[in-house]
């Protein structure tokens, strides 16, 4: 079994911020990808959709950074859109909402991805100069509560690529779980596997505190962010 997960970066971050378990984001997706959609010896392509924090360059040279690397280094595959100033496009946006910057072709990008992944082109060895079609994967996994993903999952899952895609939606606070679930659920089926995910299931699937590389590379998790253990025994403590 082949899994591709395409994971919607930075809905999935402000969703453990919203619920309150930002830690949890130390996240061995592949891993969660087994577990989630019970192929535990499956291999798994992950693609983590993101863009740089320009909002907070801080961030990019610490937090951010340290993050992008430990993904990497479990062989993750970092797709970077951008955030892009409002005042480039409109000064009515900033007047209006408020907002001074824009996630950018992060959405596409993955959208984009996960239907040209379903299948791959390669050489014809035995034809010199022409290709075939081979398949890409054969299951996707699906980590965000955006709609806008919904079209590209009913193209994945329709004639010709018919491919099962797990949606798995982050927890986060309530008004935003009923939403995603009002929008997801009616869509389940035989195609189309929808599930809320738990702060337990992203335990179950963590990083450990210092990632190590194939080649021996380390990344130890951001020394200001609460560690599980350590979250925890407050929460615990608070009860």
């Amino acid at each position: 079994m082949r899994l591709a997960m395409f994971v919607d970066g930075w809905n999935m971050y402000w969703s453990l911020v919203n619920a309150g378990i930002r830690p949890y984001g130390w996240c061995n997706f592949g891993l969660l990808a087994q577990q989630q959609t019970g192929h535990a010896n499956s291999v798994v392509r992950v693609k983590f959709f993101t863009s740089k924090d320009l909002p907070h360059p801080e961030k990019i040279a610490n937090q951010q950074a340290i993050w992008m690397r430990a993904l990497r280094l479990t062989g993750c595959e970092v797709i970077e859109g951008e955030f892009r100033s409002t005042r480039l496009e409109v000064e009515e946006q900033i007047r209006n909402d408020g907002k001074k910057w824009r996630e950018k072709q992060t959405d596409i990008a993955l959208a984009s991805h996960m239907i040209a992944d379903c299948n791959q082109i390669e050489v014809d060895h035995e034809r010199p100069g022409e290709y075939r079609w081979t398949p890409g994967y054969d299951e996707a996994v699906l980590l965000t509560q955006d709609s806008d993903f919904v079209p590209a999952v009913k193209i994945v899952t329709s004639k010709p690529f018919n491919r099962r895609v797990h949606v798995l939606l982050p927890p986060s606070g309530l008004s935003a779980k009923e939403n995603a679930a009002r929008i997801w659920k009616p869509l389940s089926g035989p195609t189309v596997i929808v599930r809320q995910l738990s702060m337990e299931d992203f335990a179950r699937a963590l990083l450990p505190r210092v990632v190590i590389g194939p080649c021996g590379e380390k990344v130890e998790c951001y020394h200001k962010w609460i560690w599980r253990e350590k979250y925890e025994s407050l929460h615990v403590a608070a009860k």
